[in-house]
C-alpha cells in the first residue's frame, strides 16, 4: 500500500511511501458444512459399507483450514477422518434398531482447533426378512359338541416384527377339510361354521397358517390346531331289537328267573351312554331290572292266556336323561297268537319331502277267531319327530310333517306298529326307504379363498384347490366346478371334477398385480343348484424388469460455489417391486472428482470449488442398479463465469494545490483507472463519492475534476480530499476508490464567534468550588495558526468574583483549538443569591485582530439535602375488635425544612399490615381502621409508619413505631357441626361406659372460647321426666364432652334415649345439640311355651291344610330377639306347623301305621322356638297328637308276610319277658336304700344348718355323699300311695300346682297340710333353711318364684327318676355370663343326666385342694363366695315338696304384694299374662291354666332386678349366688335345692368343686331334669 504524510503548514507538505503488509492468517473461521442436517433412508441388512460422503469447508489457509471428520460414540458407523465418507461396521437390523442421529463433527488444524457438527438421521427401511411366529407353537381346546354354529373356539396370536404390509398378520387353515371350522383373517378368531358330533369325530387336528402381507413373497409360519370334542347327552338308547317276543308257561316259568332280556346302544359317553330299563307302566305279573332282565313277578296261573304285552322304557344317565321304548309281547302259557299283520314286514319307497297328507302305506291284521272286535291300529316306536300318523280304523299310515322326512337327515325309517283288540296285540315293521331328491346346493368349505403365485410362471400351474359338498346323493350330489367372472384374459383355469385352479397364461404383475375370481360349484341334479364363493389370487412381484433414468437437460452451475453444493439429483424408475436402486459414477477421472452422488439418493454434490476459466463443461456417467439389473446415464454440468476483477486506478493517490479565492469550473486533475475484465464486466465509468459543499465535480468517461463555485465557498481549512470511484459493468459490478488532496491558501478574513448568542446554566448550592460550570467554544472559519488561535474573558456581571474563566486548548478534527472554561471560585447560596449574569468575550490574532462577545447567565439551585423529622419515635393507640371502617386510631406528624417537593411529606406503613387492616392518609399521617378486626387472629400490631419527601431521585426517609392494642369481644357463639349426634350401647354394660363424645367449635380466643358442657332436658316434651333414672340415665364431662352411661341399662325397658347437650362459653352464649342414644339389645332369655306337652285329636273328615291346634311361645326380648318363630325339630310325614303363627296343620294324608306288633294311635312331635337371629335362644316343646280316628294303612299281605309276623311276635314276648324279670331285680335292688334315705335326710339338714349360719358354699362343704344313698325319695310318693303334686294325677291337664277339678284350692291344701304330718319335721328344715338363706340375700318373697309341673302323657307318669321344675332366676345372673349367652337359666332346661355322668365321674377322681373342676356339673367358674347360697345336686334329684306349720304360712300371707296396683315399669308381654289371685301354696283355682310366675316390681325398667329387702340393687358385677332366688312355690315354699346359678360357665373362673358320687348307670339312664 501507498502511505502519505502532509503536515499542517501552510501550504502544507507531504511525502508518500510504499507499504507491503503480508497478512498472517489466523484460525478464525470454523469448518461449516454444506448440509447441516440431513436425512437418509438405506434398508436394512445391508453389508458393511459406504452409505454418504459428508464435506465441510474452511477459508482459513494451511493447517487452519485442513478438516478432519469424526463421529460421536456410535458402534455401528464409521467414518473416514480425511473425506468424511461414513460407513456401516455392521449389517443393521431394522427390528433391532429403526433409526439413527448420527452427529458428526469436523475440526480444523489450527491452534486451538475449531469446529462444528452436522446431524445425521438415517433411516432403515423395512424388507420382509421375519416370519410371523405363533403365540404357541400348537393350539388345544376342549368344546361341547352342542355348541351353535358361529361359537368362537380359541383366538390365534401371531406377531411379526416387520413394517407395513411385511408385518400384517393374515390367517389361514389347512388340511380342515371337514368345513367344521373357519378362521377370521385378520382377528385370528376361529369359529364353528356348523354344530359338532361328538359320535361321528371326536377329534379334530388340523393346521393354523400366519402369513404376512409382503408383495414379493410373504413369509409364513404353521402352528397345530387339536380341537376335542367333549359329550353331551344327544343321543337317546337305541334298542337293537325293537319287538321281541317270547312265550311262558305257568309249569316251566318260574318267579324271578329272567325270560328275556332287553338290550339298548347309547353312543355317548360315561352316564350320558349308560342305559337303564324300567316299565313305563307297572304291571302285576311282569317287572324288569335295570339291565333289562324281564321275569315273573307273581306266580302264572294256568287258567291265564293271551297276549301280554310290555312297554320297556331304556333312559341313559345324562341331564337330561333321553329314553326310547322296546316292545315285548308275552304269550302266555303257550298259546298261539290269533291276532296277526298279513305281513311280518313292510317295505315302502317314498320320496323326500312328500307333501303332508301323502299316503305311505296301509297295513292291515286280522284276528283268526270268530268273534273278531274291533281292531286299533297305532305307532309304537320309530315315529319319535311325529313325522308319520296311522289312521287308527284303517291302519293307513301318512305323512304329518313334510319336512320331516328329510333323506339327507335319515335314509330309512323304521316303524313298529301295534295292532289291538280287546283280548290280543300284535306287531309288525314297517321299513320307509326314502328317495333322494336334489333339494340340496353345493356349499364351499370357504366362502373366500386367498392366494398368490408367482408371475412368469409357466402355463398349467398349480394355484389351489377348492372343495364344495352336496348333501344329496347320487347324481344330485356329484359337482362339477367352473370359473364364471373375474378371469380376465382368461389366465386361469379349473378342474371342473377336483376343483384344483391352476395358471392359463404367463401372469405378469405389472399388468394385472391381483384377480378376483367367483367359483361357482354346480351338481347333476335336475334342475342343477349351485353355489359360489370367491378366489382372491394375489401375483406376487419378481425382478424382471432393468431400472431406467429419464434423460436429463444440462445442468449449469455458477464457479465459485461452496463445496458440498448440490448440482442435480438423478432418479431411476423400476416397475417391479424390487428395492430402491442405486447409483455410482462409472469412470474416477480427474472430472468425476469434483462430484459425487449419494448411493441411495442419487443426489449429485460438488466436493471442491470450480473455477470457469480451468474447465468450462463437465460430464458426468452415472449407474443406477436394481441389484440385478443395471442402466447407464449421462449428465452435461456447464460452469458460467463471474465477474470477479475489479477496477485498478493508475496512482494510490493524488494531490493539488489551489488559491482560496479560486473561481467555478476551474480544472483540477484528471484520474484514471483499468479493468482486466472484457466486455461489460470491464466498462470503466468514474464518480464522486464525496464532494465538500458540492464543490466539484467528475467526468464520467475520461475522470477528470472541476471546480463547481468558488473556492472560498467551499473550503474550511487548507485542505480539501475528494474521493473519486471507477466501477465496472459486470454483474454483480465491481469497483475500486482513490483520493484526491486539495490544498487551499487561507487569508485572515473571518472574525471569532460564539456557537451560542447566549448561554444559561443551573448550579447546585452545594456545588465545590473548581466545579467547571460551562464550556463556551467559539469558532474562526480562517484556518491558519495565527488567523484562528482565540483568547477568553470575562468583562461583567463578576462583581463578586465568585467564578473564573481558564482557556484550554483542545485537539480538533483537523487540528487543536482554545476553549473558554467557566469555573466556580467561591461558594454559592442560593437564599443570598440565586442568578448571576456575566458577559464573555473572544478574540482572534489576525492582523487586525477580530473578536466577538456572549452572556452567560448561572441560576443555582436548591437541593434536598434535610429528611423528615417526626414528632415522636413511638405511638400507642387501643381499639376494640369490630369497630367500624374509617375509626380514626392516631395522628403522626413530621416536618422537612426543605422547599417544594422536597419539603413535601407522604406517610405509609411499610410493615406490620400485612392484612390491610389499618390504614394511614398519606397527606395527614391519620391512622384509620380500614377492615373488621378480629381479636382471634391478631390481638395487637406493630406498624412503622415511613415519612417521605417528594424528591422522587433522591427522597429522605424516616420511621416510627406504632403500636395498637385490639381489646377483645365475645363475637363468636358456640356452634355444633351438626344438629343430631347418634350414638349406641348395648345393653348389661355397666355403668360410667363411654358412650360418645360430642364438641361443639367456639371461634373466639382466651376466656370467651373456653366451653363447658351439660345435659339439660329430654328432646321431646311428653318425655317421662318424672322418673329420676331416665333424667340421670347418662353424664357428660363438662370440660371435654364425653358422654357417659350412669347406669345400666335393658333393651326390654328402654331402647332409646334423647337428651339436648348443652355448649356454653364464658360470655353465656350457647349451643345446643340433639343426641340419641340407641339401646342395643341382647338375645337374653329364651322362648317359654305356655305348656310344655300339648295333646291335639285328629278331627273326623280331615283335610290337608286344616289346622288342628296352636302353639304358643313367648319371648320376653325385645325388638328382632323378641319375636318367635317355630319349627319342627323332625320333619314329620303328617303335619307341619307355621312358622310365624305356631299353628299346627296337617301337610299330608294322615294314616295309622299298621303292624303285627304294635298299633300306635299317637303320633309325637317335638315344636323348636326361636328367634330369627342366627344363634338365638331356643326351647322346645313335646306335642301329642292322636290319630285314632284316622284311616288305617292299606297292605296287601300273602301268607309268607304273616308267616313273618308271628315270627316277630314271638321274638318280641320273650324280650319282654326278659325285661320285666330284670325290672323285678332292678326293683329289688333298689328297695335296699330305703334305709339311708333317713340318715341322708339328718345330714342334709344338719349340712343346711352349717350353712346358714356360716355362710359357706354348700357345693363346697358337702363331700363323700353318695347318690344311690339319694334314691329312695324319687319313689316316695307312690310307696306311700300318695299323688306326686308335682306329676299329672290323670291324663287330664293339670293345673300345674297339684291341684285337683273336685276340690277347691284352699281346702285341698290344708288337707295335704295335715295328712302330711310325717313331713313336717323335714318342712321345718326347709323353713329353717329359707330363713337362713334370707339372712344371706336370699328375698323373703317367696311368691317371686314357684314351681310349676308339666303336661305328660299318662303312659310316662309312672317313669322315675325325673323331676319336672321351672326356675326364673333373677336377671341379676345376665350380667354373669354376657359372652355365653347369660340369662338361660331364667327358662326351662333339660339336661340329661347321661351326658353329665362323664362330668361326674371327673369330680369324683380330683383332690381336695384343686382349685377348679372343668366341666363341671354346673359349668360354673367362679370364686368360692360367688357361691353362697346355691344347692347340692344330690339333694335335688331327691326333691320333694316340704310343707311349712300354718303359723309360717299366715305370716308370708302378710308379706304378700298388692295384686290389684299395676306395678309401672313391668315389661308389656308380662302385664299381658292371666295374673291368677294369690294362693296359700300356690295350687291354682279349678280351670285356671298355670302361667309363669309374675316378676316382682322393679324400680328401673332399665334392668331387670327383683326388688330385695337388701341394699344389693344395683350390682353390675359377678351376681352373689344366694342372691339369685331359689324355687319357692308361693307359701308353701317349695323348695328345691338346686344351683341358683346358670349352669354355664362364668368369665371369673372356677372358685371351688364339690366331689359327688358317681350314680348307678341304670339309674343315670333313666334320669332327666329339666331346669
Amino acid at each position: 500500500m501507498h502511505v502519505q504524510a502532509e503536515d499542517s503548514g501552510t501550504p502544507s507538505l507531504s511525502s508518500t511511501a510504499t507499504v507491503l503488509c503480508s497478512v498472517l492468517d489466523d484460525n478464525d473461521n470454523t469448518p461449516e458444512f454444506s448440509q447441516p442436517a440431513l436425512n437418509i433412508v438405506i434398508p436394512e441388512n445391508l453389508s458393511p459399507g459406504v452409505i454418504h460422503i459428508f464435506q465441510a469447508s474452511d477459508i482459513d489457509n494451511g493447517l487452519n483450514g485442513t478438516i478432519q471428520y469424526s463421529i460421536e460414540d456410535e458402534e455401528c458407523f464409521s467414518i473416514d477422518a480425511d473425506t468424511g465418507a461414513i460407513s456401516t461396521t455392521r449389517i443393521l437390523d431394522r427390528e433391532e434398531r429403526s433409526n439413527y442421529s448420527l452427529v458428526i463433527t469436523a475440526s480444523d488444524r489450527g491452534h486451538p482447533p475449531l469446529s462444528s457438527t452436522a446431524l445425521l438421521h438415517v433411516t432403515l427401511s423395512d424388507e420382509n426378512d421375519n416370519s410371523p411366529s405363533f403365540t404357541r407353537k400348537s393350539y388345544r381346546s376342549s368344546i361341547s359338541e352342542g355348541l351353535p354354529a358361529g361359537s368362537e373356539i380359541l383366538h390365534l396370536i401371531a406377531w411379526d416384527p416387520d413394517e407395513g404390509p411385511n408385518g400384517v398378520v393374515t390367517f389361514s387353515l389347512e388340511e380342515e377339510n371337514s368345513g367344521n371350522f373357519y378362521v377370521d383373517g385378520s382377528t385370528g378368531v376361529i369359529r364353528l361354521t356348523k354344530p359338532l358330533d361328538r359320535e361321528t369325530r371326536s377329534q379334530h387336528v388340523f393346521r393354523a397358517v400366519a402369513t404376512d402381507g409382503c408383495s414379493q413373497g410373504p413369509r409364513s409360519s404353521v402352528a397345530t390346531v387339536t380341537i376335542q370334542v367333549e359329550d353331551i347327552n344327544d343321543n337317546p338308547p337305541a334298542c337293537i331289537n325293537k319287538t321281541m317276543r317270547v312265550s311262558v308257561s305257568s309249569m316251566t316259568t318260574r318267579l324271578g328267573r329272567p325270560i328275556i332280556t332287553a338290550t339298548a346302544q347309547d353312543p355317548d359317553q360315561g352316564d350320558n351312554g349308560t342305559v337303564v330299563f324300567s316299565l313305563t307302566e307297572e304291571d302285576e305279573m311282569f317287572q324288569v331290572n335295570k339291565y333289562g332282565a324281564v321275569s315273573l313277578k307273581a306266580p302264572l296261573s294256568n287258567e291265564v292266556f293271551g297276549t301280554k304285552l310290555l312297554r320297556i322304557q331304556a333312559m341313559d344317565l345324562g341331564r337330561p336323561s333321553l329314553t326310547s321304548s322296546c316292545l315285548v309281547v308275552i304269550q302266555l302259557n303257550d298259546e298261539e297268537p290269533r291276532l296277526k299283520f298279513t305281513e311280518d314286514l313292510y317295505e315302502v319307497f317314498i320320496p323326500e319331502n312328500s307333501k303332508t297328507g301323502s299316503w305311505v302305506a296301509n297295513i292291515v291284521a286280522h284276528d283268526q277267531t270268530a268273534d273278531e272286535g274291533t281292531i286299533k291300529y297305532s305307532i309304537f316306536s320309530g315315529n319319535e319327530n311325529d313325522a308319520f300318523t296311522i289312521d287308527q280304523i284303517t291302519g293307513d299310515i301318512t305323512v304329518r310333517e313334510q319336512r320331516l322326512v328329510d333323506f339327507e337327515v335319515q335314509h330309512k325309517i323304521h316303524l313298529v306298529v301295534l295292532a289291538e283288540n280287546r283280548l290280543q296285540t300284535a306287531y309288525a315293521r314297517v321299513a320307509i326307504t326314502l328317495q333322494d331328491v336334489n333339494d340340496n346346493a353345493p356349499v364351499f368349505k370357504q366362502s373366500y379363498y386367498k392366494t398368490a403365485v408367482w408371475e412368469g410362471q409357466i402355463h398349467n400351474t398349480y394355484v389351489m384347490q377348492v372343495l364344495a359338498t352336496d348333501s344329496d346323493s347320487g347324481v344330485n350330489g356329484q359337482i362339477s366346478y367352473i370359473i364364471v367372472d373375474g378371469n380376465h384374459n382368461n389366465a386361469f383355469v379349473i378342474d371342473s371334477v377336483r376343483g384344483i385352479l391352476a395358471t392359463n397364461a404367463v401372469l405378469d404383475r405389472e399388468i394385472v398385480s391381483s384377480y378376483k375370481l367367483i367359483l361357482k360349484a354346480e351338481d347333476m341334479g335336475s334342475p342343477p343348484l349351485t353355489g359360489t364363493c370367491t378366489v382372491r389370487v394375489q401375483v406376487v412381484d419378481v425382478n424382471d424388469n432393468s431400472p431406467t433414468i429419464p434423460s436429463m437437460e444440462p445442468v449449469t452451475i455458477a464457479e465459485n460455489l461452496p463445496v458440498g453444493y448440490i448440482v442435480t439429483k438423478v432418479t431411476a424408475n423400476d416397475v417391479d417391486l424390487s428395492p430402491s436402486a442405486t447409483y455410482r459414477f462409472i469412470e474416477k477421472n480427474q472430472t468425476s472428482r469434483c462430484f459425487a452422488i449419494d448411493q441411495y439418493s442419487g443426489v449429485i454434490t460438488t466436493t471442491k470449488s470450480l473455477d470457469y476459466e480451468d474447465q468450462a463443461v463437465y460430464i458426468l456417467r452415472v449407474e443406477a442398479s436394481d441389484s440385478v439389473h443395471q442402466t447407464e446415464a449421462e449428465i452435461s454440468v456447464k460452469v458460467l463465469d463471474v465477474n470477479d476483477n475489479p477496477p485498478v486506478f493508475s496512482q494510490e493517490s493524488y494531490q493539488v494545490a489551489l488559491p482560496e479565492r479560486t473561481l467555478a469550473d476551474s480544472y483540477v486533475v484528471s484520474v484514471s483507472a483499468t479493468d482486466k475484465d472484457s466486455g461489460q464486466n470491464g466498462r470503466i465509468s468514474y464518480r464522486l463519492l464525496s464532494s465538500p459543499a458540492r464543490g466539484f465535480y467528475i467526468d464520467p468517461e475520461n475522470g477528470s475534476v472541476f471546480t463547481n463555485k468558488p473556492l472560498n465557498y467551499v473550503s474550511n481549512g487548507n485542505m480539501l480530499r475528494l474521493l473519486v470511484e471507477a466501477r465496472d459493468s459486470g454483474d454483480p459490478n465491481l469497483f475500486s476508490v482513490t483520493s484526491v488532496d486539495i490544498e487551499v491558501v487561507d487569508f485572515n478574513d473571518n472574525a471569532p464567534f460564539f456557537t451560542q448568542n447566549s448561554y444559561e446554566v443551573s448550579v447546585p448550592e452545594d456545588a465545590s468550588i473548581g466545579s467547571t460550570l460551562l464550556t463556551l467554544f467559539a469558532e474562526d472559519k480562517d484556518y491558519s495558526n495565527k488567523n484562528t488561535h482565540l483568547e477568553y474573558a470575562i468583562v461583567g456581571g463578576n462583581d463578586e468574583r465568585r467564578f473564573c474563566l481558564e482557556v484550554v486548548s483542545v485537539q480538533g478534527e483537523a487540528q487543536s483549538q482554545t476553549v473558554g472554561q467557566l469555573v466556580l471560585c467561591d461558594t454559592l447560596n442560593r437564599e443570598s443569591t440565586d442568578t448571576y449574569s456575566l458577559t464573555v468575550t473572544v478574540t482572534d490574532r489576525g492582523t487586525p485582530p477580530l473578536n466577538s462577545s456572549t452572556v452567560v447567565s448561572v441560576k443555582v439551585l436548591d437541593i434536598n439535602d434535610n429528611a423528615p423529622v417526626f414528632s415522636s419515635q413511638e405511638y400507642h393507640a387501643q381499639v376494640t375488635e369490630n369497630s367500624p371502617l374509617g375509626t380514626a386510631l392516631i395522628y403522626v406528624f413530621a416536618y422537612d425544612p426543605d422547599l417544594g417537593e422536597n419539603g413535601t411529606v407522604t406517610y405509609n406503613i411499610i410493615s406490620g399490615n400485612s392484612r390491610g387492616l389499618i390504614r394511614v392518609d398519606s397527606a395527614t399521617g391519620i391512622l384509620e381502621v380500614n377492615s373488621t378486626l378480629d381479636y382471634e387472629e391478631d390481638s395487637k400490631f406493630t406498624l412503622t409508619v415511613q415519612a417521605s419527601d417528594g424528591n422522587p431521585i433522591d427522597n429522605k426517609i424516616s420511621f416510627a413505631i406504632v403500636h395498637i392494642l385490639v381489646l377483645d369481644e365475645n363475637d363468636h357463639s358456640p356452634f355444633f357441626m351438626f344438629p343430631t349426634h347418634n350414638c349406641s350401647v348395648p345393653e348389661n354394660l355397666p355403668a360410667f361406659t363411654h358412650v360418645c363424645t360430642v364438641h361443639a367449635i367456639d371461634e373466639d380466643a382466651g376466656t370467651f372460647g373456653l366451653l363447658t358442657y351439660s345435659i339439660l332436658a329430654p328432646c321431646f316434651v311428653d318425655y317421662d321426666s318424672s322418673n329420676p333414672e331416665k333424667k340421670e340415665a347418662f353424664g357428660i364431662d363438662p370440660l371435654t364432652g364425653d358422654i357417659h352411661t350412669k347406669q345400666t341399662f335393658d333393651y326390654e325397658g328402654e331402647s332409646e334415649f334423647c337428651f339436648v347437650v348443652e355448649a356454653r362459653d364464658k360470655g353465656d352464649q350457647v349451643a345446643t345439640l340433639r343426641v340419641r342414644i340407641e339401646i342395643e339389645g341382647i338375645d337374653e332369655f329364651s322362648p317359654i311355651f305356655t305348656q310344655n306337652v300339648y295333646h291335639f285329636s285328629l278331627p273326623n273328615n280331615v283335610k290337608v291344610g286344616q289346622s288342628i291346634g296352636q302353639l304358643m311361645a313367648m319371648d320376653h326380648d325385645g325388638g328382632l330377639d323378641g319375636l318367635v318363630e317355630y319349627s319342627l325339630v323332625s320333619p314329620s310325614p303328617f303335619f307341619s306347623v307355621n312358622k310365624t303363627t305356631g299353628y299346627l296343620y296337617i301337610s299330608n294324608s294322615v294314616y295309622q301305621k299298621r303292624n303285627p306288633i304294635s298299633n300306635e294311635t299317637t303320633e309325637d312331635l317335638i315344636v323348636l322356638a326361636s328367634s330369627p337371629k342366627l344363634d338365638s335362644k331356643t326351647s322346645i316343646c313335646h306335642v301329642v297328637v292322636n290319630i285314632s280316628s284316622s284311616a288305617k294303612a292299606l297292605t296287601s299281605v300273602d301268607l309268607s308276610v304273616h308267616a313273618a309276623s308271628l315270627t316277630v311276635s314271638l321274638i318280641v314276648f320273650l324280650l319282654l319277658l326278659i325285661s320285666f324279670i330284670y325290672i323285678v331285680l332292678r326293683y329289688r335292688f333298689k328297695e335296699k336304700s330305703v334305709k339311708k334315705a333317713t340318715s341322708l335326710s339328718a345330714n342334709l339338714n344338719h349340712e343346711s344348718d352349717s350353712l346358714g349360719t356360716t355362710g359357706k358354699n354348700l357345693h363346697c362343704s358337702i363331700s363323700g355323699i353318695n347318690l344311690q344313698d339319694l334314691q329312695e325319695p324319687l319313689d316316695m310318693w307312690q310307696r306311700m300311695d300318695i299323688p306326686n303334686p308335682s306329676r299329672n294325677s290323670n291324663s287330664k291337664t293339670s293345673s300345674g300346682r297339684g291341684s285337683t277339678e273336685e276340690e277347691t284350692t284352699e281346702d285341698q291344701e290344708i288337707k295335704m297340710i295335715n295328712k302330711f304330718a310325717c313331713f313336717k319335721q323335714l318342712s321345718s328344715v326347709t323353713a329353717q333353711q329359707a330363713s337362713r338363706v334370707s339372712d344371706s340375700g336370699i328375698p323373703g318373697d317367696s311368691d317371686q318364684l314357684s314351681f310349676h309341673s308339666i303336661d305328660e302323657d299318662p303312659s310316662s307318669s309312672s317313669n322315675i327318676g325325673i323331676v319336672q321344675i321351672v326356675d326364673m332366676p333373677s336377671s341379676e345372673s345376665l350380667h354373669n355370663f354376657k359372652d355365653e349367652g347369660g340369662g338361660e337359666g331364667m327358662l326351662p332346661q333339660v339336661v340329661n343326666m347321661k351326658e353329665v355322668e362323664e362330668v361326674m365321674r371327673r369330680c369324683m377322681s380330683m383332690s381336695d385342694d384343686q382349685g377348679s373342676v372343668e366341666g363341671s356339673l354346673t359349668n360354673l367358674i367362679s370364686s368360692e363366695e360367688q357361691l353362697h347360697g346355691s344347692y347340692s345336686w344330690d339333694y335335688f334329684l331327691n326333691w320333694q315338696p316340704r310343707f311349712q306349720s300354718l303359723a309360717s304360712v299366715f305370716t308370708d300371707i302378710g308379706m304378700l304384694p298388692d295384686e290389684g296396683m299395676r306395678a309401672k315399669g313391668v315389661e308389656p308381654e308380662s302385664q299381658s299374662l292371666l295374673r291368677p289371685p294369690p294362693l296359700i301354696t300356690a295350687v291354682a283355682q279349678p280351670g285356671i291354666r298355670a302361667v309363669p310366675p309374675r316378676m316382682p316390681y322393679r324400680r328401673s325398667p332399665l334392668v331387670r332386678l327383683p326388688t330385695y329387702n337388701n341394699t344389693h340393687t344395683r350390682n353390675t358385677e359377678l351376681t352373689h349366688s344366694a342372691m339369685t332366688p331359689s324355687f319357692s312355690p308361693s307359701l308353701s315354699v317349695l323348695t328345691v335345692r338346686t344351683p341358683s346359678t346358670s349352669p354355664v360357665v362364668s368369665e371369673t373362673g372356677l372358685g371351688c368343686y364339690t366331689k359327688i358320687a358317681t350314680l348307678p348307670r341304670d339309674i343315670l339312664d333313666e334320669a332327666e331334669i329339666q331346669v
